[in-house]
């Protein structure tokens, strides 16, 4: 029995990745700034799963983006 394949990276957990990495911050970092295992972060970057609702305040303000940006909601014109 060989590891399993990697899954296919969830278009927010990819979203997510890119603000991460577009701010050069670590999971680590990130993890501690918001009060979570790295593991956690890790998890939401490879399975694109939401956080609660006061992670994804907490996520926005570290990220210093709003919280439409940080969900990829367009901005109503």
């Amino acid at each position: 029995m060989g590891r399993k394949p990697k899954a296919r990276r969830d278009a927010y957990g990819a979203w997510l990745l890119h603000l991460r990495k577009e701010r050069r911050v670590t999971q680590t970092q990130l993890a501690k700034s918001i009060g979570v295992p790295q593991r956690t972060l890790a998890y939401w970057e490879r399975t694109g799963k939401l956080p609660g609702r006061q992670v994804i305040i907490k996520l926005a303000d570290a990220l210093d983006v709003s919280i439409k940006t940080l969900l990829r909601v367009p901005h109503s014109e």
